[in-house]
């Protein structure tokens, strides 16, 4: 008996010790952090095409965001790698001043200062905002056809803040700050 429990655990062993070198070869493959080529942070006031929470009625309504703005890049090291304006328009399915959005998309045409373009294509945005006050968790990319960071994932936070929820006119315009991670 005790031969036949030794002769199952002695060809078991090869098999056993080639295990480690499977599953490390195969993290290592995985693990692979993105290479960062720039953080950027754009800065833009955005007028919506309906007023938000007019009344003070607070239920979430499909609106437009047309936001412009400046757009700053530096590398991994803070030197300056880009600068240039941006343009935005955000078709939000149900917006208000106070509450969860989630999944609005939209495209930023970004004009580099050398007179180029980039496309960054947002295509997840939540948003919880709270009277106005809004924090951005953003997900994208900028697309293939790009002048700058063509093919990159971008990964953003960010905050808004707009005046007027809760009051007759309602919240018409908003101010925002995004900071976008570019990386490969």
């Amino acid at each position: 008996m005790k031969t036949a429990f030794r002769g199952t655990l002695l060809a078991s062993a090869p098999l056993l010790a080639t295990l480690p070198l499977i599953v490390d070869t195969s993290a290592r493959a995985y693990s692979a952090t993105p290479t960062t080529d720039a953080t950027c942070v754009l800065r833009g006031h955005g007028v919506f095409t309906g007023a938000v929470d007019a009344g003070g009625t607070n239920l979430p309504v499909p609106d437009t965001l047309a936001m412009t703005g400046t757009v700053t890049c530096v590398d991994p090291a803070g030197a300056p790698v880009a600068s240039g304006t941006f343009e935005r328009t955000v078709t939000m399915p149900a917006t208000e001043c106070t509450g969860d959005e989630h999944g609005d998309t939209s495209t930023t045409t970004v004009h580099w200062s050398d007179k180029t373009t980039s496309t960054f294509k947002f295509d997840k945005t939540d948003v919880v905002k709270v009277n106005g006050t809004a924090s951005l968790v953003v997900s994208g990319e900028v697309t293939g056809d790009s002048a700058e960071f063509a093919g990159d994932t971008l990964k953003a936070v960010g905050t808004s803040y707009g005046a007027g929820c809760g009051t007759p006119a309602g919240e018409t315009a908003l101010d925002s700050t995004l900071v976008l991670r570019l990386t490969h």
